[in-house]
């Protein structure tokens, strides 16, 4: 794989996917009932978001802040190599374990029915990831509860790790082909902390670590980086079809969102708010996904997640997924963290039960 049609990827794949958005899916669909995600998307748009001026205006403001962004981190590079040296050299071994346990918390408690969207009993209708994807509206695919399960609890142990990871990836697959397009919005957000899980095996606190065998790999360091490559365009592109998909072309159902958690505006119109989240979602995306300021994106990131999840009163464990990746990217930066050997990762645990 040529690493410039791996940077391309993200745009196309955006751009792509924006031709099979239906009505309302994504994040919003979790926190609003299906009657009100209906209504909201056959409501008119705001005046500001059918403005060619305004669009023409926002896009230039994005791309004048990623520039601005993009030359910061170019003149500032030694000093985040430096502030960071201690958290790249921690990456390979607490990087996989807190994405193994974001990955392992959703696919348990979505397969209990513990992820439940608005309007659904707490512990009634098990899901595949996320709330509204309920696998009692796809007969014949109840199962994919029981194997979310079954990989949830090797991802939490650390047990045939690289496997489990497969088998998120087949689960994000099927997923597709169970739920159709609309699982699109949320597979490749699985696929990608699957994928880092393939370049970085289990790191510390995981059962394959008791056996030397699991210290064989057949990804060369090239094919490690580049599997890293494909995992932050996924995240980050993902970013940027739902920016575009579900915010851009359905503001309703945003504005809806701040309104329902009575965000504080400063005086300014909602939707000059929406617009403002939108394309900070979109040019972080854009950036991630070309493997760009990585470590602020990933700060963003959580700090997005969790004043959103206060502010709404949502549950964090909503994006549990992503909290694992964002520390993870926080910790590892751009380029995958070297593998952390079963004989490592006991020689740490040695030396830190010493101190």
């Amino acid at each position: 794989m040529h690493l410039i049609s791996l940077l391309k990827a993200p745009s196309a794949i955006a751009a792509a996917l924006v031709l099979f958005s239906q009505d309302a899916a994504a994040h919003e669909a979790w926190l609003l009932t299906p009657s009100e995600v209906e209504a909201l998307s056959r409501a008119p748009m705001p005046a500001l978001f059918t403005s060619t001026f305004a669009m023409v205006a926002a896009a230039i403001l994005g791309a004048v802040a990623a520039l601005v962004a993009l030359a910061a981190e170019d003149h500032y590079a030694p000093v985040e190599q430096r502030l960071t040296h201690r958290l790249c050299a921690l990456a390979g071994r607490i990087g996989p374990v807190a994405i193994r346990i974001g990955l392992a918390l959703m696919l348990a408690l979505g397969a209990v029915g513990g992820l439940p969207r608005a309007g659904v009993a707490l512990w009634s209708t098990p899901v595949l990831f996320v709330p509204d994807m309920q696998l009692a509206l796809v007969p014949g695919w109840g199962w994919l509860g029981a194997a979310a399960l079954i990989t949830a609890v090797l991802l939490a142990l650390g047990a045939a790790t690289r496997i489990a990871a497969v088998g998120v990836l087949v689960l994000s697959g099927l997923g597709i082909v169970a739920f159709g397009t609309p699982f699109l919005s949320y597979a490749p957000h699985f696929a990608a902390p699957a994928l880092m899980l393939l370049a970085t095996g289990p790191g510390a606190l995981a059962v394959d670590n008791l056996s030397e065998l699991t210290r064989a790999t057949a990804l060369t360091e090239r094919q490690r980086q580049g599997i890293w490559y494909l995992a932050m365009a996924l995240v980050g592109g993902t970013f940027v079809y739902l920016g575009i998909a579900f915010k851009l072309l359905q503001p309703t159902l945003l504005i809806a969102i701040l309104q329902h958690g009575q965000f504080p505006t400063f005086g300014l119109p909602i939707a000059i708010i929406a617009l403002v989240m939108t394309g900070v979602e979109i040019v972080a995306g854009l950036l991630l996904a070309l493997g760009r300021l990585v470590r602020p994106v990933a700060i963003f990131l959580i700090g997005a997640f969790t004043f959103f999840a206060v502010m709404l009163g949502e549950t964090p464990l909503f994006h549990a997924n992503l909290y694992g990746t964002a520390l993870m990217l926080l910790m590892a930066g751009a380029r995958a963290p070297r593998i952390i050997t079963a004989r490592q990762s006991r020689i740490g645990a040695a030396a830190t039960a010493a101190e």
